[in-house]
């Protein structure tokens, strides 16, 4: 839609950009208000989930892409290099953030002996807020684009000619913001449940379980070409269903935990 939205010093500020960086600091405002109190660590840990997140999020499209590279290394290796770069470089994809993050994360807890669970469970109502403000920025950058819908559709939308990535003049669903708003909802499940049970695990189990079911589905309405495709499901799907099962398996041992603690009240 708009890709680029203003310039300043002869610097374009992207639509997309500018949408992940409402989306950081929203998720930042949420985590503050959710955790109610003064952490030394919180801020911290937030900004290295931010990095990790930053590097995850380009490198899983180059290392699902290893295979194409090998075969196709005589003809690769033609291509100027900057181009190759952008080539290899140039896709975001959102579940190698949310693995650079959960990474990042996890080497930092361990090292300084932090609890990961009550953070990881405080951060997943910030992450969706985050990432819907993030799918908006697809939608205005043309990126993530959904399949060809009636014209009659009332959730159709029509790229413009000037649109980068989406075919322009097709009626389209607007997957992107399906999936905001799918996201906006499923964050106001997960304060609930963190407001229940917060640093239980619970928000962040809900999360995986709910998020993966919903990112499975809408895949199969996205129309661009290069998310990956293998077989019948495309990379994200494949990732959507190992974070259900891990999901489900946290949940199991959330509810155990649960049931230990409170059985070990009643004796006392």
């Amino acid at each position: 839609m708009y890709p680029v939205l203003f310039e300043v010093f002869d610097r374009q500020i992207g639509t997309y950009g500018l949408f992940m960086i409402i989306g950081a600091a929203v998720a930042w405002v949420v985590v503050r208000l959710l955790l109610g109190r003064k952490d030394n660590d919180i801020p911290l840990v937030f900004l290295i989930c931010i990095c990790g997140g930053l590097i995850g999020v380009f490198l899983l499209r180059p290392i699902m892409r290893i295979p194409e590279f090998i075969r196709n290394w005589e003809i690769l290796r033609q291509i100027p290099f900057d181009v190759l770069v952008r080539y290899i470089f140039g896709e975001a994809v959102f579940y190698g953030g949310l693995i650079g993050g959960a990474i990042a994360m996890l080497l930092y807890c361990r090292g300084f002996n932090i609890p990961v669970l009550p953070i990881a469970d405080l951060f997943a109502p910030a992450l969706a807020v985050a990432h819907g403000f993030g799918r908006i920025g697809c939608f205005f950058g043309g990126c993530c684009y959904g399949v060809p819908a009636q014209a009659s559709n009332p959730l159709a939308v029509v790229f413009p000619p000037f649109a980068v990535g989406a075919p322009s003049g097709v009626p389209l669903v607007p997957v992107q913001l399906i999936e905001a708003a799918c996201l906006f909802v499923l964050a106001a499940v997960l304060v609930f449940a963190y407001k229940r049970a917060a640093g239980t695990g619970l928000a962040l189990c809900l999360y995986g379980l709910f998020y993966s079911v919903i990112r499975f589905v809408l895949e199969f309405y996205r129309g661009d070409a290069v998310r990956g495709v293998y077989g019948w499901f495309s990379t994200s799907q494949y990732i959507s269903i190992g974070l259900f099962v891990v999901s489900l398996l946290l949940l199991c041992y959330v509810f155990k935990r649960r049931c230990s603690i409170d059985n070990s009240d009643e004796r006392i």
